[in-house]
């Protein structure tokens, strides 16, 4: 479901799992130079997804993708530690 299509739906949910998609492919695709601005953008949506889902029943790809966000976190955080060490 494209984006436009989404939001029609009125179903903001809908609308960010949409945005959330498209972000993760331009992802892929994007210059280097933009693509700090899509993963900030990427985890703010996520994080509303996440939060959204406390009503709401989890998919199996919303779960792998919060798992591997966090994985990604995760790493990320134990990296610098370890530049700065």
């Amino acid at each position: 479901m494209s984006i436009a299509e989404a939001a029609a739906t009125d179903d903001r949910r809908a609308t960010l799992v949409a945005m959330r998609d498209k972000l993760a492919a331009d992802m892929d695709e994007a210059p280097a130079a933009v693509v700090a601005q899509i993963a900030g953008r990427l985890a703010a949506i996520l994080e509303d997804i996440e939060l959204m889902s406390d009503d709401r029943e989890v998919s199996p790809f919303d779960e792998l993708m919060r798992r591997r966000a966090d994985r990604i976190a995760a790493s990320e955080g134990g990296k610098s530690s370890e530049r700065s060490g």
